[in-house]
């Protein structure tokens, strides 16, 4: 008996402790790491029609959730890195407010990075007043949540979006579980409390805060993020995440004005916002407007001027999705001719 309890005080006094977690949860603690006006790679939303479709909702089962089936208001989501959501919404809506809720969600899951939307091929959109979701290669969402709406709609798609894109790639990998150790402490008691489920999507928004948004935190933020989980920063910071940048919103042709509008046009190594106008409908001649040096889209799917063709692979026009191509017809003042439109399915 006396061996054993001996063991056991040697045991406790040797192992250290952890340290109490700086935050109870992360998401709410800075409403500025991704705003409404951010940029955001949405194109449309296409209305598809009604489906029967299996969703998740919070407030069945008496409020435990559970799955449910329902003949779904069914909508396309399109981004301009090339992925495509289908978002379903609870036909509790009526048709208008289903398009309202796909485009307004719609808008806002485009602003998350595109790596934590690789996973995302569903939405379901849900009234009630219940906790967002992630997982399933989905998000799930609850109209009537405030506490994640407002100021705070961002920073909970994101966390939710790390759920259904990193989980399965990082929760229990070697590198994360090791850097869990080394780090010797969690960021906030929800990760500590649940450490196989929310360690990586509580870790994940403060590392995107510190690498990409240190002008809108305070330094006090960054030094308790940089001090309490390097080895998980590192381990982050290896998936190459990149946020949405202004280069990364679609291009755009608005009828009234003429006007062509190329956030970013990759000319040689470098990048510029272009803006065009139509100067003949008929033969569909633009000339060039302004061009300014723009930053390097965060996607691979870009428009791109060589050997004097402007190759735009994915241009709105009046609502509708186009490829567009137009030749260089003429140096000064700079005029584009079209050269071939086909729509995007």
């Amino acid at each position: 008996m006396y061996i054993r309890n001996f063991c056991f005080l040697f045991l406790f006094v040797s192992v250290p402790a952890l340290a109490a977690p700086p935050y109870s949860g992360t998401v709410f603690v800075n409403e500025n790491i991704i705003k409404s006006d951010d940029p955001s790679t949405f194109v449309k939303v296409e209305a598809a029609g009604n489906g029967l479709r299996q969703m998740f909702d919070r407030r069945a089962n008496n409020g435990q959730g559970a799955w449910v089936r329902l003949e779904a208001i069914l909508f396309n989501a399109f981004y301009t890195d090339g992925k495509a959501i289908e978002i379903q919404v609870n036909p509790e809506f009526n048709a208008t407010e289903a398009a309202d809720k796909a485009r307004f969600y719609g808008h806002a899951i485009g602003q998350l990075p595109s790596l934590l939307r690789i996973d995302v091929k569903t939405v379901w959109i849900h009234k009630g007043d219940k906790a967002f979701g992630g997982g399933n290669n989905n998000l799930l969402i609850h109209t009537d949540a405030t506490g994640y709406h407002g100021t705070w709609l961002e920073e909970t798609l994101f966390h939710e979006a790390c759920h259904t894109s990193l989980d399965s790639r990082l929760a229990n990998s070697s590198a994360w579980l090791s850097a869990q150790s080394r780090d010797g402490e969690f960021i906030s008691g929800y990760a500590r409390d649940n450490p196989g489920r929310e360690d990586v999507a509580e870790s994940c928004l403060p590392f995107f805060a510190t690498k990409f948004r240190s002008n809108r935190v305070s330094e006090n933020y960054l030094t308790t993020i940089k001090s309490a989980i390097p080895n998980r920063i590192a381990v982050l910071d290896s998936l190459g995440m990149t946020p949405i940048v202004q280069s990364d919103r679609p291009a755009s042709f608005f009828f009234p004005t003429g006007l062509l509008h190329l956030p970013a046009v990759k000319v040689g190594d470098e990048y510029f916002e272009v803006t065009m106008k139509l100067v003949d409908l008929a033969s569909a001649r633009f000339t060039l407007e302004t061009a300014k040096v723009a930053v390097r889209p965060s996607y691979a799917i870009k428009t791109e001027f060589s050997n004097n063709v402007l190759d735009i692979p994915l241009v709105l026009v009046d609502g509708t999705r186009f490829a567009v191509r137009f030749s260089l017809t003429k140096n000064d003042p700079m005029e584009f001719s079209l050269n071939s439109a086909s729509e995007l399915n």
